[in-house]
C-alpha cells in the first residue's frame, strides 16, 4: 500500500484566491456583473513553455444548486505564452437573485497540466491548479449609486478585544485599509457582505478611538478615507 501510494501521486489540486499560479496569470481578482449586461470576460495568460488544459466554470453562492452563470469556453488548451479570453453570461436562473444588492458568485478557472508519457513508470506529482475568484452581480436598482459615498455609512463599534461592524449599504464591500490608531487590521476585517454586520477579534494592543478606512473600487483602486469614531 505504501509503496503505491509513494509511486503515483496523480493529481493534486490547489484551491487558491491569487490571480497567478502554476504559469497561468488571471486578469483580476474579482469582477463584476451589472444586470442588463450581455456578458463580461476574463483573460489569462499562459505565461510557461508548455501548455495547459484550461477549464471554467461558476458556483452558486454558499447554499445554492444553481450557478446562474454559465462560462464559455468551459474547457480549452491554452498553448505556451499564449493568451485566451472566457466569456461570462447568466442563464434563466439569474432572475431568481437578489434585487436590492450584491450577490456573490465565484468563477473558477482551473490550469491542468499534460501527462508526460515519457516518464511513465517513474514517481511524479501532476499539479492542477485552481483560481476562484468572486464574481458580483450587481443589479440595476443600486447601479447609479457611488459605493465609495455609500462606504461612509459602515458603523463601527470597539467593545474591549471585539470589533463589530455594520454595513447598511447594498455593496459588497472590500476594504483596502482599515486602521485603528495607525495600527493596520485590514486583514483581520477583509470584506463584509451586504445587509450584514461582521463582528471580529482585533490583535492584542489595538487601541484607540478613531477609525479610518477605505475601500477598493470596482477596478482593483483605492476609495477615498473615511473616518469614524468608535
Amino acid at each position: 500500500m505504501r509503496k503505491s501510494i509513494c509511486r503515483w501521486v496523480s493529481l493534486l489540486t490547489l484551491s487558491i484566491s491569487g490571480i497567478a499560479n502554476s504559469g497561468v496569470v488571471i486578469d483580476a481578482t474579482r469582477y463584476v456583473f451589472n444586470e442588463g449586461s450581455r456578458e463580461i470576460s476574463a483573460q489569462m495568460e499562459n505565461k510557461d513553455d508548455g501548455p495547459f488544459l484550461m477549464k471554467s466554470w461558476v458556483e452558486a453562492p454558499e447554499g445554492g444548486s444553481n450557478s446562474y452563470f454559465m462560462v464559455t469556453p468551459p474547457l480549452y488548451r491554452l498553448e505556451a505564452k499564449q493568451k485566451n479570453t472566457v466569456r461570462i453570461f447568466p442563464n434563466a436562473h439569474i432572475s431568481s437573485a437578489p434585487t436590492d444588492r450584491d450577490s456573490i458568485y465565484y468563477l473558477n478557472i482551473m490550469s491542468i497540466p499534460p501527462t508526460d508519457s515519457s516518464v511513465e513508470g517513474e514517481n511524479k506529482l501532476q499539479l492542477a491548479v485552481r483560481h476562484r475568484m468572486r464574481l458580483i452581480y450587481r443589479p440595476k436598482a443600486i447601479q447609479n449609486f457611488k459605493m465609495n459615498d455609500e462606504a461612509k455609512k459602515m458603523e463601527w463599534r470597539k467593545t474591549n478585544n471585539k470589533l463589530t461592524v455594520k454595513n447598511p449599504t447594498p455593496f459588497f464591500i472590500y476594504f483596502k485599509s482599515v486602521v485603528i490608531n495607525g495600527k493596520e487590521i485590514k486583514e483581520n476585517v477583509a470584506h463584509i457582505e451586504a445587509f450584514s454586520t461582521k463582528e471580529i477579534s482585533l490583535p492584542a494592543g489595538t487601541d484607540g478611538k478613531q477609525i479610518t478606512w477605505k475601500i477598493a473600487t470596482e477596478h482593483g483602486g483605492s476609495g477615498s478615507p473615511h473616518t469614524s469614531s468608535l
